[in-house]
């Protein structure tokens, strides 16, 4: 799994000027199941993207799609994680336990 942190690179005029094709690019990946959460960072400095896991290779290919990252408005840190740990409703989101670390019963 990913986090994402997008800080702007731009004046918030040049970013409010393509926000609704950034949102539609974000939706896309929404329906595509590639993001699980985004929102913006406040104070609004950027914003932040909550990835399943995939590999590195295709989470950079689609980030380069973003309007942001196109128009070169924002720079990206990206950041990989083993999420071992949800909530129920994240579950299909977990990686699994690897067996040393199993809590045994």
């Amino acid at each position: 799994m990913f986090v994402v942190l997008l800080q702007y690179t731009a004046p918030e005029s040049d970013i409010d000027a393509h926000l609704v094709d950034h949102y539609e690019w974000v939706t896309r990946h929404y329906d595509a199941h590639d993001f699980i959460a985004a929102g913006h960072r406040l104070p609004r400095s950027g914003g932040v993207i909550i990835a399943r896991a995939m590999s590195r290779g295709r989470l950079d290919a689609i980030l380069a799609t973003d309007p942001f990252a196109l128009h070169k408005l924002a720079r990206y840190e990206v950041i990989e994680f083993q999420a071992l740990r949800t909530i129920p409703e994240l579950a299909m989101y977990a990686d699994p336990l690897p067996a040393s670390t199993a809590v045994r019963k």
